[in-house]
């Protein structure tokens, strides 16, 4: 008894999902009058908040504004070694991208940075992520992003890293525009490496 109203509520709910799915879908026609789909105004409102919500792109030396943060990537390097202390170093086969940082908070209360804002996209779409550890090898103590509050005002310089592939090049930085909720908007950086 208990399989079958079970088996009943499962057909209802498919159903349900079938005919809601086929609701708002219209055909689109050509000038000649002949179909050539199907869109719905959830795929149109989706297509336009993606083309709205596109992010800003700047290139290194240019401060953008990533919510209310101002970012400014000064400088770009590429390195296979990383780390200015000689018992503190770290290498690699491949090649890290470094990148200097000022990030400038213009709210009205103090702000949370971590390297996790950042990120790395390669020409390919390919998205690489902040080396975990690269902080106390490309930072000193009080530059430091784990965690890291700046006040209203204030800005905070730092270095981040990417470990990436040897031969890779035309890297764009991304900023978000905070961690948790804070986050949500984006800006891109062009790395020229």
């Amino acid at each position: 008894m208990f399989n079958k109203k079970l088996a009943l509520l499962t057909t209802a709910v498919l159903a349900f999902g079938i005919i809601a799915s086929g609701c708002g879908a219209k055909a689109t026609t050509t000038d000649s009058g002949k179909a050539t789909g199907s869109t719905t105004q959830a795929d149109t409102q989706t297509a336009n908040t993606e083309k709205d919500a596109a992010p800003k792109e700047t290139k290194v030396g240019e401060a953008v504004k990533v919510g209310s943060l101002t970012v400014t990537a000064t400088k770009v390097s590429a390195k296979t070694k990383i780390g200015d202390n000689e018992y503190l170093q770290k290498t690699t086969e491949e090649k890290f991208i470094v990148i200097n940082l000022a990030i400038k908070n213009g709210d009205k209360e103090a702000r949370t940075l971590d390297s996790s804002m950042f990120k790395l996209i390669g020409t390919d779409g390919t998205e690489y992520e902040p080396m975990s550890d690269a902080d106390m090898y490309v930072n000193k103590p009080e530059n430091m992003l784990f965690f890291a509050k700046i006040n209203p005002g204030l800005t905070k310089k730092a270095n981040i890293a990417f470990e990436v592939p040897k031969g890779s090049k035309g890297f764009k930085l991304e900023a978000a525009s905070g961690i948790g909720f804070e986050a949500g908007e984006t800006a891109l950086i062009n790395t020229g490496k």
